[in-house]
């Protein structure tokens, strides 16, 4: 009796436990498994959760999505770390389960004044990342993510941030003064060719003198208007083909010139011409010239 009853225990214990391995793994669900509360669910963290100054953090970011409300393939992170700086990142996709897990992974690291701790210790805080996606329906859609706070303590005590030069671990005292030349002799040397270049000025002043005649220069040909030199030059752009970018620096200084000569109107058209959104024309810069011509002739 007392077997029969120890053998009706144990099948009631081995049948209990094949029910509760069944639940937990959901062999019962099979196809009429209920869909995800959530379309998209987040979570994020940051390790390690306390660093000193200099230190690398690391910050990890989980998306599960539902595929049958929002597409995988749109989803987006967009954070922002203040002063540390991405050295690496990684953004992973797996599926399992009808969803779609998508992992990110930021390596981040600062060694500016703007992630030094003025104190002892401070709890940083970054700004919330910004989720965007898109569903199965064509919306757009974003939340935000936000960061846990962790703790960046300082490497310098209270005596290190009063006297930051008073521990330092090298001697910064200059090293002595030392010359491949010597001062004196270099004094000398520079006096001595200071003599020879008087010298030989005294020599070609002398030559110069004793020479019987000198060639009269050929004379210059009197020097054009400036207006009419950069006329000259903007129509040269515009027959002989130049490329658009020297046309336009052409008529740029045209219409300078025509300012000087309190010619308002004419240069407010060159400079018009010359930097209108598209490259200014051959035809154009000819016509320009010749009305410049007509107003500036006697």
């Amino acid at each position: 009796m007392r077997r029969a009853a120890g053998t009706a225990l144990a099948g009631a214990a081995i049948a209990a436990a094949v029910v509760a391995i069944g639940v937990a793994e959901g062999w019962w669900q099979g196809a009429s498994a209920p869909e995800p509360s959530a379309a998209i669910s987040t979570q994020a963290s940051l390790s390690p959760g306390a660093v000193q100054f200099g230190d690398r953090l690391t910050a990890t970011a989980q998306v599960v999505v539902d595929p049958a409300r929002v597409v995988p393939a749109s989803v987006r992170l967009v954070p922002h770390f203040l002063s540390y700086r991405v050295a690496a990142a990684v953004r992973e996709l797996h599926h399992a389960g009808g969803l779609a897990k998508l992992s990110y992974t930021f390596r981040l690291e600062c060694l500016t004044a703007g992630c030094a701790p003025g104190r002892p210790q401070v709890a940083l805080q970054f700004p919330p990342a910004r989720l965007v996606f898109r569903t199965r329906g064509g919306a757009q859609g974003h939340r935000a993510v936000a960061w846990p706070t962790i703790t960046v303590a300082s490497r310098l005590d209270d005596a290190d941030r009063a006297d930051p030069g008073g521990h330092l671990r090298a001697d910064a005292t200059p090293p002595p003064a030392s010359y491949s030349v010597s001062p004196d002799a270099l004094v000398d040397g520079l006096v001595a060719a200071a003599g020879l270049l008087v010298l030989a000025a005294g020599g070609l002043l002398l030559l110069a003198f004793r020479r019987t005649a000198s060639p009269v220069p050929a004379p210059t040909p009197p020097r054009r208007p400036p207006l009419e030199e950069v006329m000259a030059l903007v129509r040269a752009t515009a027959l002989n083909g130049g490329s658009s970018e020297l046309r336009r620096l052409a008529l740029q200084r045209l219409a300078r010139e025509l300012r000087r000569s309190e010619r308002d109107e004419l240069a407010e058209g060159a400079g018009r011409l010359a930097w209108s959104d598209g490259a200014p024309s051959a035809d154009a810069t000819g016509a320009l010239v010749d009305e410049v011509e007509r107003e500036v002739s006697p």
